[in-house]
């Protein structure tokens, strides 16, 4: 009994380790040469590395899985303080949710809107008084829809361009452009709580723009012309998909959106 609890044991271990190796991988790909830490940074790094480095040798059989379970402690620990570091990271993070595995990423918007955001974690800057207990006031919200409300689709389209509507549901609707006879684009508006969007991450780069002050996300390949932009306004998310379209046209085709 105790030797099949050993080998669960070090199962889990190795598999949380594969993770962390993953993971420790692509914060270290992250161009940070740019960032700079404060003293309160290093106050919190040294007293977490402190922390662990005072605890008692727990029983052989569990050491393996205990060291990497405050090895992953520490590395989100010091993740959510680069994180706060730079304002781009923490847009991607509070506004749209992107998740990356091992053979893709998905990006999910939730009812956060790109102001709420700026208003719970604003950049670094001095406010006065009087700004700072009007920004603290709440303010009325409309309540997010749970199935389409509105159809919001694309209002400037090239002259001979025409829509077709592939897929409605009570959650989203998808509709294909045509110029002539010829593929454009296509179009999704989706309810909040039901708009993952998976893409392959091989080749993929990820960027951040704005559509309408609205943070927008934008997945381009290396080795293929399939463009992605995905964004919210707070109350649906939208996704605009092209294979023949350039990135300046999609954004105009996005910003039309009502």
């Amino acid at each position: 009994m105790n030797n099949n609890s050993d080998k669960l044991d070090h199962l889990i271990a190795l598999a949380a380790s594969k993770c962390l190796d993953e993971e420790a991988k692509a914060l270290m790909d992250i161009d940070t040469s740019g960032v700079q830490f404060d003293d309160e940074y290093y106050r919190k790094k040294k007293k977490v590395i402190n922390k662990y480095k005072r605890r008692r040798s727990p029983r052989l059989a569990k050491t393996v899985a205990i060291r990497v379970a405050a090895a992953i402690m520490i590395m989100i620990t010091l993740t959510c303080a680069l994180i706060g570091c730079v304002p781009k990271w923490r847009r991607a993070i509070y506004n749209a949710i992107v998740e990356w595995y091992e053979d893709c990423f998905a990006v999910r918007y939730e009812a956060t809107t790109g102001e709420e955001a700026e208003t719970r974690y604003p950049e670094t800057t001095e406010a006065e008084p009087e700004e700072a207990n009007a920004a603290a006031e709440p303010e009325e919200t409309k309540p997010v829809p749970t199935h389409i409300e509105e159809i919001r689709k694309p209002t400037y389209l090239p002259e001979g361009v025409w829509a077709d509507v592939s897929a409605k549901t009570s959650i989203g609707i998808n509709i294909d452009y045509y110029f002539n006879e010829e593929y454009l684009f296509s179009f999704t508006q989706r309810v909040l709580k039901s708009n993952d969007k998976q893409f392959d991450n091989e080749g993929a780069e990820v960027s951040y723009i704005k559509i309408n002050e609205k943070d927008a996300t934008v997945v381009e390949y290396s080795d293929k012309e399939e463009i992605y932009i995905l964004w919210s306004d707070g109350e649906y998310a939208y996704y605009i998909i092209s294979t023949g379209c350039d990135v300046e046209t999609l954004i105009k085709y996005a910003e039309s959106v009502k």
